[in-house]
């Protein structure tokens, strides 16, 4: 069993540095589509999915949310830019430390949030990200009923990221 972690930890290291330029936090092997095989690695700054040839890294800062159904092992992980989700199955014997390395690296991420309310129905978070060389930015995401054309959301939605931005300091 020793061997075969030493083996999951340099396939590890090597997606890490060769994707991300980076070492590797956590990683585990994991299954899309119910049978593709491959890994998800987490480094400090991205998020690195190899399927084969199929590569996709992403930064922290990238991730709206991911969700792990504890039962199935399945992490569902939503994007900030509208993406489809991605979803795989943590199919290593023991997942917790990639799980619990990826919700950390996601937390690590947000500075500052604030959730508002709109009146004409739908929720939007207004929230101050890190990014990989610890810049901040500020990103508004709706949950698709928001209407910015509106001015009473726009305004709302205006006066909710000055707050955000000058908690932490950020220029308007």
């Amino acid at each position: 069993m020793g061997l075969l972690r030493r083996g999951h930890r340099a396939e590890h290291d090597r997606l890490a540095h060769q994707h991300a330029q980076e070492r590797a936090l956590a990683g585990a092997q994991v299954s899309r589509h119910g049978a593709q095989e491959g890994w998800a690695v987490a480094t400090a700054h991205r998020l690195v999915l190899a399927f084969g040839d199929d590569v996709v890294v992403r930064r922290w800062c990238d991730v709206d949310h991911g969700a792990l159904d504890a039962q199935s092992a399945e992490l569902t992980i939503r994007w900030v830019d509208g993406a489809p989700e991605t979803v795989i199955t943590l199919t290593d014997a023991k997942p917790q430390a990639f799980a619990r390395t990826f919700r950390e690296r996601v937390q690590s991420s947000v500075v500052h949030s604030e959730t508002v309310k709109l009146p004409q129905g739908g929720v939007v978070r207004v929230v101050v990200r890190r990014d990989e060389a610890d810049g901040l930015f500020s990103e508004v995401l709706g949950d698709g009923y928001v209407r910015l054309e509106d001015p009473e959301t726009a305004a709302l939605v205006a006066a909710a990221e000055t707050r955000v931005r000058e908690a932490v300091g950020l220029p308007l």
